[in-house]
C-alpha cells in the first residue's frame, strides 16, 4: 500500500512511518523543510495549502492524520479541514485519525483536550471513511532529552504523576504497531478504538530503569504546577501550561482513563503492548555517548 503519514519528521509520525515501512508499504509525507532520514517521498508544504495536500494525497491507498501539537483552536480547524477536502478530492479510502491523547466527550474547558474533540466532530461529519485510534501518556516521554541526564547523573525520574498509582501508558512503538494494524483493516471505519493500557506507576517505571541501568533509580512525584514552571522557558507559556493540563486531567479523571477497553482494541488489531521491560531495554539511555 502507499499510505500518507502526517509529521514524519516528528517522534509519533516517525514511528508510524517506520512501522508501515517495516510492513512493506510505502510512505509520502509533507514537510516544510523537505527533509527526512527515512526512505519515504517527501511533498514539500503544509496543512494550510490545499494544493500541497492534495499533492501528498494523490494515489494513496490510507492516509494517517496525527493531530499536531498547536494550541490555536482556529488554526487547527483550519488545518482538519483542508485534509479533509484534499481528502475527498483525491477519494482517499481510508483515514487512520490518531487523536494524541485522550478522546472527550464534552468540554473539559482545556485548550490542549477540547481542540481534539472539535477536530473528531469535524471528521465527523465529513462522510470519509475514518478510524479513530486513541491514545494516553506516550511512556517515551519519560526518557525525554531533558529527563535522562537527571536519571543518569542523580538517579530520579522526576515527573507530574503520581508514585504509586497507575496510569495507562503507551510506546510510540505500539502506536506505530497500532496504525499499521489499522490501515490494512478497513472493517473497522467508523470505530473510535482506545489504544496503549500498558498500566504502571511511577514507581514501577523507575524500578524498570533500575534494573536495565544496574544503579537506584527513584521516582520523584512533582505538581503538574512545577512541571508548567519546566517547560515555560523550553515551549513557551501557552504551550507549557496546555501539556502540564494534560496531567491535570489525568490526576483528575484517573479511572475514566483505566475503565477503558484497551483489551478490545488489542484483540481486533492483533497488537500486544510492549513490555516495561523491553521498552526500557530499547532505550538509548546514553544519548550523550558518556
Amino acid at each position: 500500500m502507499k499510505v500518507f503519514v502526517s509529521g514524519a519528521t516528528g517522534a509519533q509520525g516517525g514511528s508510524i512511518a517506520n512501522k508501515l515501512i517495516q510492513a512493506g508499504h510505502s510512505v509520502v509525507t509533507l514537510s516544510s523543510k523537505g527533509k527526512v532520514t527515512m526512505p519515504i517521498e517527501v511533498i514539500k508544504g503544509d496543512f494550510s495549502s490545499l494544493v500541497a495536500i492534495e499533492a501528498v494525497l494523490s494515489d494513496v491507498d490510507a492516509a494517517v492524520f496525527t493531530f499536531p501539537m498547536i494550541f490555536d483552536v482556529s488554526l487547527a480547524e483550519i488545518y482538519a479541514k483542508n485534509f479533509i477536502a484534499a481528502a475527498k478530492n483525491k477519494f482517499v479510502p481510508l483515514i487512520i485519525f490518531n487523536t494524541s491523547f485522550h478522546l472527550v466527550e464534552k468540554e473539559s474547558n482545556i485548550i490542549a483536550i477540547d481542540i481534539k474533540m472539535r477536530i473528531k466532530n469535524i471528521f465527523d461529519l465529513s462522510g470519509l471513511n475514518i478510524t479513530t485510534l486513541v491514545p494516553d501518556i506516550y511512556i517515551d516521554n519519560f526518557a525525554a532529552p531533558w529527563a535522562i541526564p537527571t536519571i543518569l547523573n542523580d538517579g530520579l525520574l522526576v515527573y507530574p504523576i503520581a508514585s504509586d498509582k497507575k496510569i495507562p501508558l503507551i510506546s510510540l512503538s505500539d502506536l506505530g504497531n497500532y496504525v499499521a494494524a489499522a490501515v490494512i483493516k478497513p472493517s473497522l471505519a467508523g470505530k473510535v478504538l482506545p489504544i496503549g493500557g500498558n498500566l504502571f506507576t511511577g514507581e514501577e517505571l523507575a524500578s524498570a530503569i533500575s534494573s536495565h541501568l544496574n544503579k537506584t533509580v527513584h521516582f520523584l512525584s512533582i505538581s503538574p504546577d512545577d512541571f508548567e514552571k519546566q517547560l515555560t522557558s523550553t515551549f513557551g507559556g501557552l504551550a507549557a501550561r496546555e501539556v502540564s493540563n494534560l496531567y491535570r486531567y489525568v490526576e483528575q479523571n484517573r479511572n475514566e482513563l483505566l475503565e477503558k477497553d484497551f483489551k478490545r482494541s488489542e484483540s481486533v488489531l492483533s497488537v500486544t503492548p510492549q513490555a516495561l521491560n523491553d521498552w526500557v531495554k530499547s532505550v538509548n539511555w546514553l544519548k550523550d555517548g558518556s
